[in-house]
Parts: C-alpha cells; structure tokens; sequence
C-alpha cells in the first residue's frame, strides 16, 4: 500500500516527524507540545501501535501528509487500514518505516529489521519504545522512542529535516 501523495507541493526543505508506540486512543491524550508539532510538519510518520483507529484517524486528519504502519499491539481495524511496513521518498531519500512484529530482545534488532528492506536509506522504526538513532552500513535507522510520556521518560519524537542534498535529525522531548 503506497502512502497518499502530500497534499500540497513540498518546497526545498521537507520536514517529517516520526512518532511510534502512542498506546493512545485520542491525540487529546499526547502532549499538546508534541501534537502542537504534529501539526506543524510536513509529514506526520507513525511506526506503529496506536492502540485505537480513532488515533490513526485524527492523525490522518490532522497531518498534511501521513504515513503510517501497524505495530504489534494494533486492533484488526487498525491493521486493515495501514500496512506492515512502508517506503515512501521525499527529496531523493528513500524512507522505510516498520514496527518488527516478531518480538524478542530489542538489541541487535536492526540487523532483522534492515532484511524487510531494499535500496533505503533510513528507517524508522517502532516496538523498543527506546529512542535510537545509528548509522549501520550507510543505512540510517530512526526509533522515535515512544509517543506518551510514562515512568520518568517523556514522550519522544525524531524530527528529519531534508532536502535533496542534506539530511538534519533531531530527537525531541515533549
């Protein structure tokens, strides 16, 4: 499934901001801080487990552009509306989002994640709900962390900014 094209002409510098694990129903329940930025990109990227289609809906609403995977702990709903994982490009950048469903310990896994995907050059990813950010065989690989704030950690969200010769990577606290 190909994400929607962006809903208006994009301009020289692109900005995607890439949230995972929400475990919300409402964007209502998300800092107003981080939705607030939500808002403000030009791509919204969701790495999986909304926990609700309502959330998946607002986002979709409220994005000028929205790409967005299942993860996990997603309802049917939720999974009948977005795919497994995702490529979509943005100024020459090839971008694969997934949410590795298999479980299992969170080090080591990009080495499982990089095998869903051919010819990228960065992927987001979920499920960890820890925040990283590496360079593995000139591929980037974003996790956003996760997307509430809970037991002392805040929410967290990745913030690309890119155009075709530049890329700037951001990890933000909300």
């Amino acid at each position: 499934m190909a994400p929607p094209s962006p809903k208006w002409p994009t301009n020289d510098m692109t900005t995607i901001i890439a949230i995972s694990d929400t475990h919300a129903k409402r964007l209502s329940e998300l800092p107003e801080a981080l939705v607030d930025a939500l808002r403000q990109a030009d791509y919204v990227v969701h790495c999986g487990d909304y926990t609700a289609l309502s959330l998946l809906q607002e986002l979709r609403d409220l994005s000028r552009s929205f790409v967005g995977v299942h993860g996990n702990v997603d309802p049917q709903e939720v999974r009948d509306q977005v795919p497994a994982k995702a490529v979509f490009e943005v100024h020459g950048h090839r971008i694969g989002v997934i949410h590795p469903h298999w479980g299992g310990p969170p080090w080591g896994i990009e080495e499982d994640i990089a095998k869903e995907f051919n010819g990228v050059d960065i992927i987001l990813y979920g499920h960890t709900h820890d925040i990283d950010h590496q360079t593995i065989d000139g591929v980037v690989f974003l996790n956003p962390g996760q997307g509430y704030p809970a037991f002392r950690t805040p929410a967290s969200a990745i913030v690309l900014t890119l155009d075709p010769d530049s890329l700037h990577i951001e990890v933000r606290s909300f």
